[in-house]
């Protein structure tokens, strides 16, 4: 009753907002929404909980290189960042585990009754039961996000998660998290497309020293939008390291239309995607 009398309210307030607009459109963004409206009320879809209480609550801390934990809570990450992704705290917890918000470690975190740590915000006030309870609507809903809606003339593109491009982390990264707002074939990504090197110990990639980084296991958080995780089964190496996912040849990975990805962000299909960070001191 709690999520009807929500999404009710919701409707509402959107439909009066609706017809103030002129018939014909004007007035309206391209999801038919007015120009300039200010955030819509709280709903329990990814994008609402984005826009109300992620990005204006949440990254006053999970942003940015020196997220804590590596949690990273801005519009880019944050899906890729919680969904189906093993909690640092507690391995043994997703942060968010569709379908199951009594299991999810966010959900946890937010009420006040995680094993570890304190109640998020933290050092802040703690976010009325209203807002909890839409979350936990959203997780039970599935945790769904729309695919971004792309262009068929323009090829997929990739963005690095975790970690970040040249980011440096203290005994290696809990998972390689790589996202894409396409949905990619993700079976191509399994049989050579995706690697990870190490330097050999020089910092350098043109030395033909380097190692290949055999122990990572691949599986995919999330087919469209698709979030791919990589986990190292071994202990990371201080080293500096180079993630690849390939954009050209008979391994480039590619869209579910068998069109290469925009792996260097060119606007044109082909060219690889390239990550490098650096593997510091053992925690």
């Amino acid at each position: 009753m709690r999520h009807s009398a929500l999404m009710i309210a919701a409707s509402m307030v959107v439909g009066g907002a609706l017809s103030g607009c002129a018939g014909n459109g004007d007035g309206l963004d391209e999801n038919g929404r007015p120009i300039d409206s200010g955030p819509l009320p709280l709903a329990p879809t990814f994008a609402s909980i984005q826009q109300n209480v992620f990005t204006p609550i949440c990254t006053q801390c999970h942003a940015g290189a020196s997220a804590p934990l590596g949690l990273r809570l801005d519009e880019a990450s944050s899906y890729a960042a919680i969904v189906n992704t093993a909690s640092v705290e507690v391995p043994g917890l997703r942060r968010i585990q569709p379908g199951n918000p009594d299991s999810s470690y966010l959900i946890q975190k937010i009420e006040g009754r995680a094993a570890v740590g304190g109640r998020m915000p933290l050092n802040q006030a703690a976010l009325p039961q209203a807002t909890i309870d839409v979350i936990r609507a959203w997780v039970t809903q599935g945790a769904p996000r729309p695919a971004v809606a792309t262009s068929s003339s323009k090829p997929a593109t990739l963005v690095a998660v975790a970690p970040l491009p040249d980011e440096i982390i203290d005994g290696g990264p809990a998972e390689i998290l790589i996202a894409s707002p396409n949905a990619i074939d993700t079976t191509l990504l399994q049989t050579g497309a995706f690697t990870v090197v190490r330097s050999g110990g020089d910092g350098s990639f043109d030395e033909g020293n380097e190692v290949p980084v055999d122990t990572l296991q691949l599986s995919v958080h999330s087919q469209e939008p698709t979030v791919l995780a990589a986990t190292n089964t071994q202990a990371w190496m201080p080293d500096s390291y180079r993630i690849t996912i390939a954009g050209n040849g008979s391994l480039a990975a590619s869209d579910r239309d068998g069109r290469p990805i925009d792996g260097d962000a060119d606007g044109q299909a082909g060219g690889d995607f390239v990550v490098y960070f650096e593997v510091g001191r053992p925690l």
